[in-house]
């Protein structure tokens, strides 16, 4: 430690690299981590001049080009960020080959930049990011096999490239990966339960954010909150903690308190601004059925400069209104959603016939989904009691109805009822489907014999989900359904 400390200080500026968390840099780590990113790059700005050579200073900045990207998903600085890239690859190649962070800092920023593309939709040089982030990580677990910070990102990459669809497979074969959920996330439990050194505050945020969202997703839920709770204890000065926080709040039936963390986040100019936060606010509000859910969500469409959540958010708002008996504004804001949009979901061309046909909106069952979404399952109940199946007029608004019923009987652990319900789904729907419920349906229905001890009725459910080849997000219906059957050998 004290030679690096001397190599830091007296090192000219031609020769190599060293990698070094001043108390500057742990600093500015902690303004990154809570998305206060002005302060950090202020700070990143007298390090480097004290300390020309640390290569862990451009890593930094690497890493606020990334949160500042991800957090505002827009790219109007998009071509001075990559320019700043070609140097900063540079600086941490220097770093000297026997030291851990060598490998480590090119396979962080790789896989930074990998994330960056995605949201800039540049997926082919998205891959290669991912590719050469892999590799790396990989090859410093075999050369430092007790280096933590490398065996989090394989681990984090084994298990995402474990949930990949099938059908992408020979991509990944292409690309030299591979994956496995249950070895990633053995590793990534080994690396969050491990004792962290105190320096590595962005490292750990990304162990936490990784297991933390891969076992909400893919394994216990409950679980999954009860590891973000502990983990997010800061949520009301980390906006980064204040986000999961809630997210996972939003999956687990806690909606009241996600509402609760996202209305109490942090507000002070110091912070970057973080409009996802309004988007799920509304989102949550609007779940509760709130007077006043339109107004995060009106907030987040009037300055909002990226695209990816504008027709979801759009689409919400027209919700808002057709929940509460505005059908001009609930047309106005649909047509809006369609502005950002590849293609028309399945669920607006139903919506767009059942207009068509000037077939009413069945309005009982979108608020029953609502509140469904929210966790509120027996009001969710309450209100699609209201409706039978008799009056539904299209072949989807039944289907629909006899899943959301379906669903709403699972969470209350009304299995017999749910069974009944998600069989009707099933009876009702060829493998021709173009709607999601069907295989939804068989998925869990599986869930349902997993936990009920009926291995063999779960696997025979799980395996029928490829069948409806044609439905709406089938490839990641049965990316859970794989998962499933992984966990039942």
């Amino acid at each position: 430690m004290v030679f690096t400390v001397l190599l830091l200080f007296f090192m000219p500026a031609t020769y190599a690299s060293v990698f070094f968390f001043t108390p500057g840099c742990v600093e500015a780590q902690k303004h990154i981590a809570s998305l206060r990113l002005a302060k950090a790059e202020q700070l990143l700005l007298i390090e480097a001049k004290a300390h020309p050579n640390n290569a862990a200073i451009p890593f930094l900045q690497n890493s606020i080009d990334f949160y500042r990207i991800i957090a505002e998903q827009s790219f109007t600085g998009y071509k001075k960020v990559e320019q700043a890239k070609s140097y900063r690859f540079d600086m941490v190649k220097k770093i000297p080959v026997s030291s851990p962070f060598h490998l480590y800092a090119q396979s962080e920023m790789h896989l930074q930049w990998g994330f960056i593309k995605v949201f800039h939709g540049e997926y082919v040089g998205a891959m290669l990011e991912f590719r050469n982030a892999y590799q790396l990580a990989n090859q410093n677990v075999t050369k430092f096999p007790e280096f933590k910070p490398s065996v989090k990102t394989v681990g984090m990459f084994k298990a995402l490239l474990g949930t990949t669809p099938k059908n992408y497979k020979w991509v990944l074969g292409i690309a030299g990966l591979s994956g496995n959920y249950e070895g990633g996330m053995a590793m990534l439990e080994q690396y969050v339960k491990s004792e962290i050194a105190p320096d590595a505050v962005l490292d750990k945020q990304m162990g936490v954010f990784y297991y933390g969202l891969f076992m909400l997703n893919f394994g216990d839920k409950q679980k999954a909150w009860e590891f973000t709770q502990a983990h997010t204890t800061d949520w009301n000065t980390n906006l980064m903690s204040c986000y999961l926080r809630a997210f996972t709040a939003s999956k687990v039936a806690q909606n009241d308190e996600a509402i609760r963390v996202l209305q109490n986040r942090p507000r002070s100019a110091d912070y970057e601004p973080f409009l996802m936060l309004d988007y799920m606010l509304g989102q949550y509000k609007l779940n509760r059925l709130d007077e006043d859910a339109d107004q995060p969500l009106r907030r987040f469409v009037m300055l909002y400069k990226g695209k990816v959540l504008m027709n979801d958010a759009y689409r919400r708002l027209s919700w808002y209104y057709l929940v509460h008996g505005d059908e001009d504004k609930f047309q106005v804001y649909r047509e809006l959603s369609k502005k950002y949009r590849k293609e028309q979901s399945e669920e607006e061309k139903n919506t767009q016939y059942e207009m068509d046909k000037h077939i009413p909106h069945d309005v009982v069952v979108l608020k029953a989904r609502l509140l469904f979404d929210g966790g509120y399952y027996a009001k969710a109940e309450e209100v699609i009691k209201q409706r039978s199946v008799e009056q539904c007029k299209t072949t989807y608004q039944k289907l629909e109805y006899y899943y959301r019923y379906g669903r709403i009987c699972q969470e209350a652990h009304r299995y017999s009822k749910a069974v009944e319900l998600f069989n009707a789904v099933i009876k009702n729907a060829n493998t021709s489907t173009t709607y999601y419920f069907a295989p939804n349906a068989c998925y869990q229905l599986g869930v349902i014999y997993a936990k009920t001890g009926f291995k063999q009725l779960a696997e025979s459910y799980f395996k029928q989900v490829p069948a409806y080849k044609h439905a709406e997000y089938i490839e990641s219906i049965e990316v859970k359904a794989e998962t499933e059957l992984e966990k039942l050998k």
